[in-house]
C-alpha cells in the first residue's frame, strides 16, 4: 500500500508543512529576518543553549554560553583526511574506469595526493605506533636516496610493500593516503596517488578478466599507492577460486625489478590477512612491513567527535556534550568487536545528530547564528548499533 503523500514522518511533520518550514527558515536567514517573534505555537522555548557554564568567570555576553570549549580550531582534522589536498593540476592523474571485458566495466577511488603529509599525521588521533614506524619507513627511504649520490656506496634495500591490519574505521584508508604522499616527498614514488580497489576490481565474468584487470590497476596505480582492502577476500576455499590467481598476478608484478615506482597495501581484519599470508609464503616476504591499527579508546572517540563537529562549525552545549558522552561511552561498554566501525560509528551517529539538530532549528527558528550550530541535548537521539553477525555453527 503506498503511503500517503501527507502522511507524517519521524519528526511529527508531514513533508508539505517541512518543505514550509523550511522555505521559511532559509529566508529569514537570508534576509537577516529578525523580528523578535517567538517560537512557533506549541512549541517550548529553548533555553539550552545560553545556559552558563560551571565556573565560567567571563563576564562578557558575547562569550559566556554554554558551550564546549575549544582552543586549537585552526589545527584540528576530521580523523578521515579533510579536503586539503593538493591543488596541482599539473599532475597527471589516472582515469577511475577498469574494463574487464567488453560488457563489463568496474570502478577504483583515485585519492589524491595530501599537502603536507607529515603534519597530517601528527594531526592523526591515535596512532602513535603506526607513526613511528611510518617515520622509520621514510627516513630510511631518504637515507637510500642521500645514498645513491655517494660514490661507491651501497644502497639498502627497502620495500615499500606493506600490510595493514585493522578493522572499519579505524583509519587505514586515511594513512594510506598520506603514505603515497609521504614517499612522494622522500622520493620513492613519482606521484603519490592512491588507487583503491578491492575483490571486485578484479574478479570478472569471462577468461582473462583477472589478468586485464591486474594489469590496469597497476598502470594506474604506477606513481604510487595500490591499496587492496579486504584482501583476504582473495583467499577463497576453492582451489580454483580466481582470487588466487590475482595473488600470483600480483606476486609476478612484485617480482619485476622494473616494477619499482609502485608501493602495494594489503588491508584487513588482522586474523584472516594472518591466514592468507600463512598460505602464501610469497606475500610473507614481498610484504615486510606491517602495519596494525588498534580499535580507538573512548577518549579518542570524543576528540574524533570534537574535531569532525569543528569542521562544520558546530558546537555542543555543555549539557548536550554531557549528554553526547554518556550515549557513546554506553555503546561503547556494549560494542560488539565483529562490527565495530569506530570513527565510521562516530561518523554515522553524527550526521543523524546533524539532521535531528535541521529539524529543532527548522521548528523553533533560531535567532542568531550561535545557537544555529549549538548541539543540544534534544538533538542526541539513542545510538543505533550494528546488529551482531550470525555464527555458524554445530
Amino acid at each position: 500500500m503506498e503511503q500517503n503523500e501527507q502522511s507524517q514522518n519521524i519528526y511529527g511533520l508531514s513533508d508539505s508543512e517541512l518543505d514550509r518550514l523550511l522555505d521559511e527558515f532559509i529566508k529569514k536567514m537570508v534576509d537577516g529576518d529578525d523580528d523578535g517573534s517567538e517560537h512557533p505555537a506549541n512549541e517550548p522555548a529553548e533555553t539550552e543553549e545560553t545556559d552558563d557554564c560551571p565556573g565560567d568567570e567571563t563576564t562578557d555576553d558575547s562569550t559566556n554560553d554554554d558551550e564546549l570549549d575549544n582552543t586549537d580550531d585552526e589545527d584540528d582534522t576530521d580523523d578521515d583526511l579533510s579536503d586539503d589536498t593538493d591543488e596541482d593540476d599539473n599532475m597527471d592523474l589516472p582515469d577511475d574506469e577498469v574494463e574487464l571485458n567488453g560488457a563489463l566495466t568496474v570502478k577504483v577511488d583515485i585519492l589524491r595526493p595530501v599537502k603536507n603529509p607529515r603534519a597530517e599525521l601528527d594531526r592523526l588521533v591515535g596512532c602513535r605506533g603506526i607513526k613511528e614506524r611510518m617515520d622509520q619507513l621514510v627516513a630510511l627511504t631518504k637515507y637510500n636516496s642521500m645514498l645513491s649520490s655517494v660514490p661507491g656506496a651501497k644502497t639498502h634495500n627497502v620495500s615499500l610493500h606493506s600490510i595493514f591490519y585493522g578493522r572499519p574505521g579505524t583509519g587505514k584508508t586515511t594513512v594510506c593516503k598520506i603514505f603515497g604522499s609521504l614517499l612522494h616527498e622522500a622520493g620513492a614514488l613519482s606521484k603519490g596517488h592512491v588507487v583503491v580497489a578491492t575483490r571486485n576490481t578484479f574478479i570478472g565474468t569471462l577468461w582473462g578478466d583477472e589478468e586485464r584487470a591486474v594489469r590496469q590497476v597497476v598502470e594506474k596505480a604506477r606513481g604510487g599507492v595500490l591499496m587492496i582492502d579486504e584482501a583476504y577476500l582473495f583467499n577463497g576455499k576453492s582451489e580454483n577460486d580466481p582470487g588466487k590467481l590475482v595473488i600470483q598476478m600480483l606476486l609476478e608484478v612484485l617480482a619485476d625489478e622494473q616494477q619499482r615506482d609502485i608501493a602495494i597495501v594489503l588491508c584487513g581484519y588482522k586474523e584472516p590477512m594472518m591466514r592468507l599470508l600463512a598460505l602464501n609464503p610469497g606475500l610473507e616476504s614481498r610484504f615486510p612491513n606491517r602495519f596494525e591499527f588498534t580499535d580507538f579508546t573512548l577518549d579518542e572517540l570524543l576528540e574524533i567527535t570534537r574535531r569532525r563537529i569543528t569542521e562544520f562549525n558546530y558546537h555542543f552545549t555543555r549539557s548536550g556534550w554531557e549528554k553526547y558522552k554518556q550515549t557513546l561511552a554506553a555503546a561503547y561498554a556494549c560494542r560488539d568487536s565483529e562490527t565495530w566501525g569506530n570513527a565510521r560509528f562516530v561518523a554515522n551517529q553524527l550526521e543523524r545528530i546533524y539532521l535531528q539538530h535541521a529539524i529543532r532549528c527548522v521548528r523553533r527558528q533560531p535567532k542568531d547564528k550561535k545557537n544555529l550550530m549549538a548541539l543540544t541535548p534534544s538533538d542526541i537521539l539513542p545510538f543505533e548499533m550494528p546488529r551482531q553477525k550470525p555464527r555458524m555453527g554445530f
